[in-house]
């Protein structure tokens, strides 16, 4: 290949390629030129009267990023400069690499990028990087970087004119300590994390309603927690507070599966195994299912009229949800209340409740058909991260990862696109 074809291939800037060479560990080694030997004074910002010192040659090698599968090295020169309307001694400086550093600065992005789905282990394994080198990396990269994607997101929130927000706990210690998420949900980013979930954690964040007093949200998805409704109640009074349709959908299913449970006790013991074995199936929209699947329900709801009853009343709910408006749905949503009491099953009459409790809430839905699907997405992604890293004692470092996890798509928006 030509050494013209190379210097496009690594496309860095003022530079240009002289020699290669292949050590014996498979190693590319590409020694380069500045194309001008003068630059600028750091003092008095010229190069009028910068001039070289001395005429040995030494090399400064840099990692660079991999080129035709090789770990590829820049041997750049280390020219002394002097500046004799400053009296000042310095060192040429490149654009494409920090000072006293041996890596360039696509070669660091490139190693914190990579970090995301994995571990600083796995990924100095794959660098053939040192632990530490790799550790100092990626903290550096997400001290710089981080801060700078969550302003860009934050701004984008802010100038949206129909935002839409979801909240959401996750996990640190299950049952003992949780954290709370702030997502857009129009744009698909995790805008902030607050530590705790009760309604003292959230008002009394002094950085947290600073912030949100910036957004004007139209509409704030969450479940059915009265601290998040207290919350939003207090801070957006004028934006649409919805009960999200999954975790409300949760209630019909769990008092369908406790009907199976208790009508078990009284089956013969193969149709209870039957039951048992295809009891997934109850919690499945019945448009969805196959045709042996559904010759399989119903088999299943043969063996109680009550079993049969709930889930007609949970595929009526889904009708609600798909074929219900603005207009008609809280009054669609107290007539299937009142039909699903007229059953008078106990389980069931337990799983109303909800329903009766949050009414407006559950048929604001309709109002503004967005849910917190992508938002328990970020929360299983939340998850692993902790499982994978063993948790991050540093608070700082751990919401740094997990803002670059669940912004990652905003993120590689940001990368340096180089050729090699």
């Amino acid at each position: 290949m030509y050494l013209h074809d190379i210097n496009y291939l690594i496309n860095l800037q003022d530079i240009t390629i002289t020699n290669f060479s292949i050590s014996e560990n498979q190693s590319l080694f590409l020694t380069a030129t500045p194309l001008d030997i003068h630059q600028a004074c750091p003092c008095c910002q010229t190069n009028r009267h910068v001039i070289s010192i001395g005429t040995r040659q030494n090399y400064r090698t840099v990692r660079h990023l991999d080129c035709f599968q090789y770990e590829t090295y820049l041997m750049l020169p280390m020219q002394r400069l002097w500046c004799k309307a400053c009296d000042f001694y310095f060192t040429y400086q490149y654009a494409f690499i920090d000072q006293r550093s041996r890596y360039t600065i696509a070669f660091q992005q490139k190693v914190a990028h990579s970090l995301s789905g994995s571990t600083v282990q796995q990924v100095a394994k794959l660098f053939n990087l040192p632990y530490s080198t790799c550790e100092r990396i990626v903290k550096k990269h997400l001290n710089e970087q981080v801060p700078k994607l969550q302003e860009t997101v934050i701004q984008t929130a802010e100038e949206c004119n129909h935002l839409v927000l979801g909240m959401d706990d996750f996990a640190i210690r299950k049952g003992h300590s949780y954290n709370t998420g702030i997502h857009d949900l129009k744009h698909e980013t995790l805008l902030m994390i607050i530590k705790g979930r009760t309604y003292t954690d959230l008002i009394e964040n002094k950085d947290l309603m600073i912030y949100l007093t910036r957004l004007n949200p139209k509409a704030v998805v969450m479940d059915l927690s009265r601290s998040y409704h207290k919350f939003c109640a207090k801070v957006f009074p004028n934006a649409l507070r919805i009960a999200d349709r999954f975790h409300v959908n949760r209630y019909i299913t769990e008092a369908l599966q406790a009907v199976r449970r208790r009508i078990s006790q009284t089956l013969a013991p193969d149709s209870v195994k039957y039951l048992k074995r295809h009891k997934n199936l109850l919690n499945q929209r019945w448009d969805e299912l196959k045709e042996k699947d559904q010759t399989k329900l119903r088999k299943l709801l043969s063996f109680s009229n009550e079993l049969a009853d709930v889930y007609q009343i949970k595929e009526q709910l889904i009708d609600w949800y798909e074929l219900s408006d603005s207009s008609n749905s809280y009054r669609r949503l107290n007539k299937w209340i009142e039909k699903g009491e007229s059953l008078n099953i106990p389980e069931l009459n337990e799983g109303l409740k909800p329903f009766k409790n949050w009414t407006q809430e559950i048929s604001n839905y309709h109002h503004c058909r967005y849910t917190n699907a992508a938002v328990e997405g970020r929360n299983n992604k939340i998850k692993t991260l902790q499982r994978r890293c063993y948790f991050l004692r540093n608070r700082t470092i751990y919401e740094n990862r997990i803002y670059q996890e669940c912004n990652y798509k905003n993120c590689k928006s940001g990368f340096v696109t180089y050729h090699c």
